[in-house]
């Protein structure tokens, strides 16, 4: 009876570790072939472009989804739509491009929706 149920045992944690083993290995090769990425091809591509802290937990963020870009406000709990611009803006000055003129640029255009927000709700 004692020998039957300590080869029982021993038959049920083998089993157990190999379940787990198998899982373990099922687990790694889908991050290894990248399969759950096949499921985000249907939805559009997501990028962020960039981000200004205002304060430790707040912060404005330009995202392109679409060709469309969002300047959303981010929160310690929330995310808030500030304004929407259908295309990429031109530079403000298109004679003198250089990256940190366009993200200035961008930035000042993007500090003006914020004020205009903050105005209306005052």
């Amino acid at each position: 009876m004692a020998a039957d149920f300590g080869h029982a045992s021993i038959k049920m944690i083998g089993s157990l570790v190999f379940i787990l083993a198998l899982i373990l290995c099922i687990f790694f090769l889908f991050k290894r072939l990248r399969l759950g990425s096949l499921v985000l091809d249907n939805y559009p591509q997501m990028r962020l472009i960039g981000r200004l802290t205002l304060a430790p937990k707040r912060a404005i963020a330009l995202v392109e989804i679409c060709d469309q870009w969002l300047i959303v406000g981010i929160g310690t709990e929330n995310v808030t739509l500030i304004s929407k611009l259908d295309s990429r803006p031109d530079p403000i000055n298109s004679d003198a491009v250089t990256p940190s003129n366009r993200k200035i640029g961008l930035w000042q255009r993007i500090e003006k929706k914020v004020n205009k927000v903050k105005n209306a709700e005052s």
